[in-house]
């Protein structure tokens, strides 16, 4: 299937040129037409073969980290929710020299809708500051030799920074403006110190969606809490990435505030601080099943997920008290503890990975969370919305209590348990097994040929859903690692170059020199560098004053700016490549008496005149 695709793909490419860039249709809409033209007219196939290769390309959201920026002829588009980096396809390129300076000029679709802001840059893994007037880099390798502009992508609005119109040689039109896409704009010139660095990776912290509405208040706008976002995603059309749901498959505002309220608590966390109890930071990619998708959206707020009567309901994970009580009177068959179930639901031993922030939005691991049990029963979650440490032990800590919640029971009853739903939490009254004891959730409702129901019951209690906060466990201390630098050339052999202080004499003027004498021994030295340093102790690197830069063919370099009667120290260094190499330490030498003022001297550098204060000028 997956080389029939391909070869679908490379025939589709020619009607699929320039689509992601026009930004007025979704991407599936504009695979289909490709497709629908391929196969000469709209047909089932057509559509088909479209959903096959978006399928074909997505994933499911996950904490493993993905490709930062990347191009490629078929593509899914992303949705971020809450704040997350991202960087993108790249839909445009245009190179650029003007006089001897070359340009590049770049555009990566961030997400496929509007976003609510950006945060932060970054320039390969290094936060960058940015001139949010000019778009240009101010710190960093990158400082005043790139320039960075952000589109939220409006529907009505062309957010495109005017150099790109003027400066791309109209390679980048009116009708290129990508309504309705977040966008990524880059402008590099290709300095030296570019060149050696290497083309980065540009990404941003963007702040998701603006199109979220709270059921408390219906406000429109950016936020991140848990249940406002996954029903907004629920409610997106399948063509742009969303699960499709119909506007009268969504729950009531009153249910639904609710959820947001559970979500909106601040819980307390160590360090005397609190977080909201369930958020969603997300990157989706479009095109994955929607179905998983969705899963992955109920595991990272520990919730429940059921389709009853017409509605999709996902209530996050909190706890609910009983509000009936099931008879045995309404009992339709006879009662059953499962044996078989999924040993996940039972695990004594859980660990799982989320996103953080703090290490660049990378994947990271959860501390795990166990009970002590002589049978080690594991489960692994992969937390791909979360971004807090501590809300992600949250959930692992709810996952395993569940698993030490064991009961099960299948109970099968009459027409009365019509009155039941999914997701009430009740108690079943029977004397049997000290089941009475205990309060139930029901995890399955299903009605029976005749009328009845059956529901099966899961074991919860309050316990669950509440972690003190002596029991989070601190993430263990790492080290930084710092940006490796460049492998330069080696430090001049000892001996190679000598360093003395001589008094120069010309025209009857005498002036203290620093002098350097010897010969390259790196024939792979393109340059010399001189430097020095007052002091009668060894400089430390930020002390040295230069360097003075010579060819690789000198044999002799004279400092005079230099105070009489003084202790100096020397280094010379070589560069390769535009590299600079270790110095080789010279010193001390202590510099000549008293200076003759108010004469001139000739030397090869020029005239240096000396003046009446004791310092020196070159006059010639």
């Amino acid at each position: 299937m997956g080389k029939i695709l391909k070869s679908i793909a490379k025939q589709l490419y020619g009607p699929l040129t320039g689509l992601i860039v026009d930004g007025k249709q979704g991407f599936m809409q504009g695979l289909t037409n490709a497709a629908t033209a391929y196969f000469g007219g709209p047909s089932q196939v057509a559509l088909a073969v479209a959903n096959a290769v978006v399928t074909e390309l997505a994933r499911k959201p996950s904490a493993q980290p993905s490709p930062i920026n990347f191009r490629q002829s078929i593509a899914n588009s992303f949705i971020i929710i809450g704040k997350r980096r991202a960087g993108g396809l790249m839909v445009f390129f245009h190179p650029r020299k003007t006089d001897k300076k070359h340009y590049r000029y770049f555009i990566f679709a961030a997400a496929g809708h509007r976003c609510h802001a950006l945060t932060r840059w970054y320039l390969n893994d290094e936060v960058v500051s940015v001139n949010a007037s000019t778009g240009e880099v101010t710190s960093g390798d990158y400082a005043g030799k790139a320039w960075l502009w952000f589109g939220r992508g409006t529907y009505d609005t062309d957010e495109t920074p005017a150099i790109f119109r003027t400066e791309c040689a109209s390679k980048w039109t009116d009708s290129h403006v990508g309504y309705g896409v977040a966008k990524i704009y880059a402008k590099f010139q290709l300095s030296d110190d570019v060149v050696e660095a290497g083309m980065p990776t540009v990404s941003a912290e963007i702040e998701g969606s603006d199109e979220i509405r709270d059921p408390r208040t219906d406000v429109v706008g950016y936020t991140n809490l848990a249940v406002p976002a996954f029903y907004w995603w629920l409610s997106l059309p399948r063509e742009e990435g969303g699960f499709g749901a119909a506007d009268d498959e969504i729950p009531d505002d009153d249910l639904l505030s609710a959820w947001t309220n559970v979500c909106d608590e601040d819980v307390e966390i160590p360090g005397s601080l609190t977080e909201k109890r369930y958020t969603f930071d997300s990157r989706i990619e479009t095109g994955a099943p929607a179905s998983e998708v969705r899963q992955t959206f109920v595991t990272s707020c520990a919730g429940t997920f059921t389709f009853s009567e017409g509605k999709f309901l996902m209530r996050p994970g909190y706890w609910v008290p009983s509000s009936a009580t099931l008879s045995e009177e309404d009992l339709a068959g006879d009662i059953t503890v499962p044996l078989l179930v999924n040993a996940e639901e039972y695990a004594n031993e859980v660990s799982g990975t989320f996103v953080d922030p703090d290490m660049l939005y990378q994947q990271q691991a959860v501390p795990v969370r166990r009970l002590d049990a002589g049978d080690v029963r594991q489960a692994d979650y992969d937390l791909a919305h979360i971004t807090s440490h501590y809300r992600a032990q949250r959930i692992l800590e709810i996952m395993l209590r569940r698993g030490a919640c064991e009961k099960r029971v299948t109970w099968p009853m009459n027409i009365s348990g019509l009155a039941t739903q999914a997701m009430q939490t009740v108690q079943l009254g029977t004397s049997r097994y000290g089941l009475s004891n205990y309060a139930f959730v029901i995890d399955e409702w299903t009605l029976t040929p005749d009328f009845g129901v059956t529901i099966d019951v899961r074991e919860e209690n309050e316990d669950i859903y509440e972690l003190p906060v002596a029991e989070y466990i601190e993430r263990s201390t790492t080290g930084t690692i710092d940006k490796p630098e460049p492998i330069g050339p080696e430090a001049p052999d000892e001996g190679s170059w000598t360093f003395t202080s001589e008094l120069l004499t010309g025209d009857g003027v005498s002036i203290p020199a620093l002098v350097f004498a010897g010969a390259v021994d790196d024939p792979n030295a393109t340059d010399v560098l001189f430097e020095y340093a007052p002091g009668s102790t060894e400089p430390a690197d930020d002390e040295w004053i230069g360097p003075a830069v010579g060819n690789k063919a000198v044999t002799r370099w004279e400092i005079t700016s230099i105070t009489s009667d003084t202790p100096y120290w020397g280094a010379v260094s070589y560069r390769v490549g535009g590299v600079t190499g270790e110095r080789l330490t010279l010193g001390p030498v202590n510099t000549p008496g008293a200076v003759t003022a108010g004469a001139t001297r000739t030397t090869s550098t020029g005239d240096i005149r000396v003046t009446s204060d004791g310092s020196e000028r070159v006059t010639g």
